[in-house]
């Protein structure tokens, strides 16, 4: 199979190979001895195409979804999705309030206002079992109190819970 591969894509290299370059930098050998021997070798699976990397885990989505370096690409994915023109306005921080969710906590991913001022929060599930309903729910139930608590804010004596916009929970399994 590696042959395989690395006859499609010649830069794939083999272990030997991806070692022997890691033997000759002392920058790589500090950081590679410094892994245990799960780590290297799902390293070198990588390097080598035996495995590919896990784009379903949240740091690559997030690197690749950004809303702060390429807001692009989550603007046109969104927009697909919802079937509406999609703008980031901005990127809401991620707040102290949490629901607790028996013995872990619900933190919010990718968290973003859209142009019509609703709130839509991004999720990546490797195991789409482990994001039952009832934890969507718990999801946009804290997208409306972020939303609630930032319009009270601003509006003031002039709120009207007709100020609350729709919450959009996307979670990709």
């Amino acid at each position: 199979m590696a042959n395989v591969l690395q006859q499609c894509f010649p830069k794939i290299r083999t272990r030997e190979a991806v070692i022997r370059e890691i033997s000759e930098s002392e920058k790589l050998r500090s950081v590679w001895v410094k892994w245990n021997d799960q780590q290297q070798k799902e390293f070198l699976d990588c390097c080598t195409g035996a495995k590919g990397v896990r784009i379903l885990y949240d740091a690559f989505f997030k690197e690749v979804m950004n809303p702060e370096t390429a807001p692009e690409r989550l603007e046109e994915l969104l927009s697909l999705i919802l079937r509406q023109k999609i703008r980031i306005l901005k990127v809401l921080p991620n707040d102290s309030t949490r629901i607790a969710d028996e013995n872990s906590l619900v933190i919010m991913d990718i968290v973003i206002e859209l142009e019509d001022h609703s709130i839509a929060n991004v999720e990546v599930q490797k195991l789409g079992y482990k994001f039952p309903g009832e934890r969507a729910a718990c999801y946009s139930s804290d997208l409306l109190l972020r939303q609630y608590k930032r319009v009270k804010g601003e509006k003031g004596k002039k709120f009207s819970y007709r100020d609350i916009k729709k919450v959009y929970t996307i979670i990709f399994l």
